[in-house]
């Protein structure tokens, strides 16, 4: 017996490479869109380590004065937390900004090769991305789900 098998992929190996060929494929993407959100990112993570900094200042300059053992250990978990948080956040948006300002250097390469066309790919209106109604799948207000409204079974009526 295989565990796990809902969680394997349903496509054939066609469309496997199908979706690996439309997901290499940078045509579309703007270099300029690029750079800038490396930029926003970079600010965002530049902007939180300043935080991190101020927040460090802070606690460094205002200890917790109490002689409760209790408190002293759950405040200095607390700023712990607090400037582990702050500074991995900064980090992940560093990285992040790394990984889009790299991407749009690569679009742009192709670009000034002509390898690439940097103008967007409009759908076709058959292959518009429909989004399923969550709100009503979780309230119990889809039609066709398993189970349904008054099955004898359910000892709730849901």
């Amino acid at each position: 017996r295989e565990y796990f098998n809902e969680f394997r992929s349903q496509k054939t190996e066609e469309e496997r490479q199908r979706s690996i060929e439309e997901a290499k494929d940078l045509n579309g993407v703007n270099p300029l869109v690029c750079m800038g959100g490396a930029t926003f990112s970079w600010a965002c993570a530049g902007a939180l380590w300043i935080f991190t900094q101020f927040l460090a200042q802070l606690f460094a300059t205002h200890p917790l004065d109490t002689d409760i053992y209790f408190v002293q250990r759950l405040a200095q978990v607390f700023r712990n937390a607090v400037l582990g948080l702050s500074s991995l956040a900064s980090g992940f948006f560093g990285v992040i900004g790394v990984g889009i300002f790299l991407l749009g250097l690569r679009v742009a390469y192709g670009v000034a090769r002509g390898e690439l066309d940097p103008t967007p790919i409009k759908k076709k209106a058959g292959e518009e991305v429909v989004i399923p109604d969550i709100w009503g799948l979780m309230m119990g207000q889809k039609p066709n789900r398993r189970g349904g409204r008054g099955s004898g079974n359910n000892p709730f009526g849901l």
